[in-house]
């Protein structure tokens, strides 16, 4: 089925629900020189060193300092803007060999990454310009130094208790390394591959809604001429269990073709499952993932997410391996948390990925955090790792990621 104009109607919808006219919210100031006296900066500064060493080749060590500064008005008569530079060098300590660095470190960009401005009332917020989104399928996937952002409309409403609708238009994507914006049609068309020229840009619509103990989020993403997307997630605490506290989740996804067909016929099909239990200080969680196999369509059946760098919402994700712009097939996921306090926070998983027509692969990972506190709040390290396995020796690899980072 094809359906290229179903989400910028739906989106046209939410923007008249209820009206933009709703009364303003308490927090206003009275004139200009108020809004940026009474506006907001903050920041990060951020040391990443990244090692990656594959079994077989090189390995890639690669450093870089980075910063981000926000600054952002406060509203007055509803309407408040802000922005976010980004910054990243690798002070000449790179390699000089671009093969031989992870490209996620640049070695000297910089990029005005969110500049926006933004109405906002009691029930409705419009925002437009570059701006970091929260969607399951375009969000920052900020692993590294820079964020990914979008140039985008985006409209949120919360008129309704317990439910928040949201609606974005993405015209222009900046990826991680880079530092001007593409287009997203474009964006997602060579990661694809494909050697064809779009500007349609994208859509997206989605719904949180909370009346109780279930949480429930849908959401349908539509790139037209490629593919449209619709993710659906139900969470829910089961109440206390020989003293566990568990929660279980459960998601749907669903992919097809749109439009031209650019990405060839689409049809992914999947499902997920994760039970969690937490007792103190501990949180165990299970995981499970499966694409149905169709050899006739893109991948085999395979998530089409071009946005997304083993960043999006499936429970099976682990740092580097994903089913996700992958394969069909299973995975497998256990997870334990361990916190110590306010400070400490450790975390230990193994994931295994059982892919259909492509090469299975498994990863461990382990996830250290200390945030330090007294003179020090704000600054904080954090230390990743991941010992990558595979059938294949060059799908074998171990990838270190020590970050030092203060926000203040």
């Amino acid at each position: 089925m094809k359906h290229p104009v179903f989400l910028p109607g739906l989106l046209a919808g939410l923007t008249a629900l209820n009206g933009i006219a709703t009364a303003a919210p308490a927090d206003q100031v009275d004139n200009l020189r108020d809004a940026f006296e009474n506006g907001s900066v903050s920041g990060t500064l951020r040391a990443y060193h990244n090692i990656k060493a594959p079994e077989q080749g090189d390995t890639l060590n690669t450093f870089a300092v980075g910063a981000s500064l926000h600054a952002e008005t406060a509203p007055w008569a509803c309407i408040s803007a802000g922005g976010t530079f980004y910054a990243s060098n690798g002070l000449g300590l790179q390699n000089d060999d671009p093969a031989k660095r992870n490209a996620n470190l640049p070695e000297n960009a910089d990029v005005l990454g969110e500049a926006w401005l933004q109405y906002a009332n009691r029930d409705n917020r419009l925002r437009f310009g570059r701006q970091q989104l929260d969607t399951p399928f375009a969000n920052p996937s900020d692993g590294f130094l820079i964020p990914v952002t979008f140039e985008a409309l985006a409209f949120t409403n919360t008129s309704v208790e317990d439910l928040t609708l949201t609606g974005y238009f993405l015209r222009r994507i900046k990826s991680r390394p880079d530092d001007d914006f593409q287009r997203v049609s474009q964006f997602a068309l060579d990661r694809f591959g494909i050697a064809a020229d779009s500007d349609q840009g994208a859509w997206i619509a989605g719904a949180r809604y909370q009346p109780g103990r279930t949480a429930w989020q849908g959401w349908a993403f539509s790139m037209p001429d490629l593919f449209n997307l619709y993710y659906a997630q139900a969470d829910r605490p089961i109440g206390e269990l020989l003293g566990f506290a568990p929660t279980l989740a459960a998601q749907l996804l669903y992919a097809e073709d749109n439009g031209d067909n650019l990405l060839d016929d689409v049809n992914a099909r999947g499902a997920g499952v994760k039970l969690s239990a937490a007792r103190g200080p501990f949180t165990l969680a299970l995981a499970w993932n499966h694409f149905l196999e169709d050899r006739d369509s893109y991948g085999g059946g395979a998530l089409p997410a071009p946005f997304n760098y083993s960043s999006g919402p499936l429970f099976t994700n682990s740092m580097t391996q994903t089913l996700e712009n992958s394969a069909p097939g299973d995975a497998y996921k256990v997870t334990l948390q361990r916190r110590f306090g306010s400070q400490w926070s450790t975390q230990i998983s193994y994931a295994q990925y059982q892919r259909l027509g492509a090469v299975d692969t498994d990863e461990t990972d382990l996830d250290i955090t200390y945030a330090f506190a007294g003179n020090l709040k704000g600054l904080s390290f954090r230390l990743r790792i991941g010992v990558i396995g595979g059938e294949q020796a060059d799908a074998r690899f171990t990838e270190i990621r020590p970050q030092m980072q203060y926000v203040f």
